[in-house]
């Protein structure tokens, strides 16, 4: 009976750090989140739409791997603001990018879901889930 009680007790003692993980990283002397570009947290950004809007996304810093809810897979990379994300994606193809508050996402390199049609892309929606995740994140 007691070589069951301590993977028991590990399993919650670990269940427990997890549940700790996702709290408000915000510093204690009352300064911005850290992480992410314009005080936004790439890991609040990317629990939100993992969470609240059914993303598949790897929540970091600054930049998130992900796949919308329709499937296109895409990278957002978090700048200080919204000159600099406007400034970064001008050197990328705006068939396949998007600008969203201070956010760049690339979702090149997504196959047709069709033949002969275009690529995949975040649709419209998408692109207001990440805008609400992002705004939810400024606080």
């Amino acid at each position: 009976m007691n070589k069951i009680a301590s993977p028991v007790l590990v399993l919650a003692a670990l269940a427990a750090l997890l549940v700790g993980c996702g709290s408000s990283n915000k510093s204690s002397s009352g300064g911005s989140p850290s992480g992410g570009g314009g005080g936004v947290n790439g890991i609040s950004v990317g629990n939100c739409l993992n969470l609240d809007e059914n993303f598949l996304v790897q929540p970091s810093q600054k930049v998130l791997d992900g796949q919308s809810p329709a499937g296109v897979s895409f990278t957002m990379t978090l700048y200080k603001d919204a000159a600099a994300a406007q400034k970064a994606a001008a050197k990328k193809s705006k068939k396949t990018t998007a600008i969203v508050e201070n956010a760049v996402i690339d979702f090149k390199g997504n196959p047709s879901i069709f033949a002969g049609a275009p690529p995949a892309k975040i649709s419209n929606s998408e692109l207001n889930s990440i805008k609400r995740c992002i705004n939810q994140a400024k606080g």
